[in-house]
């Protein structure tokens, strides 16, 4: 048997594997091999400022680009990776775990801690929190090419969703991540909705 690990993309906003969310209703994260959410986003703050907003640039263009780790969401964005604020808030979410080879989740891996180190900036198109995440799946070979249509983050859910040649769960709820120790994490949902056998990291 092949050995394999297992990767995610989660796209906050999305209540279940079906449910079409809105344009600006939708954001995607994605979660790397050891379970730690990784996610790209728009900074508000100046390029020489040390610290993170928490709102949108209202134009969504032409941002300061944050590539953000399990540390870094839960300064700006706490409700993405503690399940009890993400049900406090309501922000429900949809998780696909898909299975990868060691040397694929090595590539998807390295892809966001590479980006993290040099992650240049945001723009609302082609530039945005999907199309790195799409990146990410290119760059791991589990697609081989970009985001059909639009590049949102349920339009790449769909595209991944439609993989046959790929073992992958769906799961829907209030979503975090719990760290287990400095290198592992273990996503937490309330209220899941499984969608397809259940699978954890």
């Amino acid at each position: 048997m092949t050995a394999s690990r297992r990767i995610g993309l989660i796209i906050r906003g999305k209540h279940s594997a079906d449910h079409e969310p809105g344009l600006l209703e939708q954001h995607a994260d994605c979660i790397l091999s050891n379970g730690e959410p990784y996610g790209f986003f728009g900074d508000n703050a100046p390029a020489s400022g040390g610290g993170f907003s928490v709102s949108w640039n209202r134009s969504g263009m032409n941002m300061k680009g944050v590539a953000a780790d399990y540390a870094v969401m839960k300064r700006i964005r706490p409700y993405y990776v503690d399940a009890e604020e993400a049900k406090r808030y309501d922000v429900k979410s949809t998780l696909l775990i898909i299975d990868a080879s060691i040397e694929e989740a090595a590539l998807f891996d390295n892809f966001w801690r590479q980006l993290r180190l040099k992650p240049g900036r945001f723009n609302i198109l082609g530039s945005n929190c999907s199309s790195h995440a799409s990146k990410a799946f290119i760059t791991a070979n589990i697609v081989s090419e970009g985001i059909p249509g639009l590049d949102t983050p349920n339009n790449l859910f769909k595209q991944l969703q439609a993989k046959p040649d790929r073992n992958i769960a769906i799961r829907s709820g209030h979503i975090g991540a719990k760290k287990l120790s400095e290198n592992q994490y273990r996503a937490e949902i309330i209220a899941p909705e499984i969608v397809e056998p259940e699978k954890t990291w």
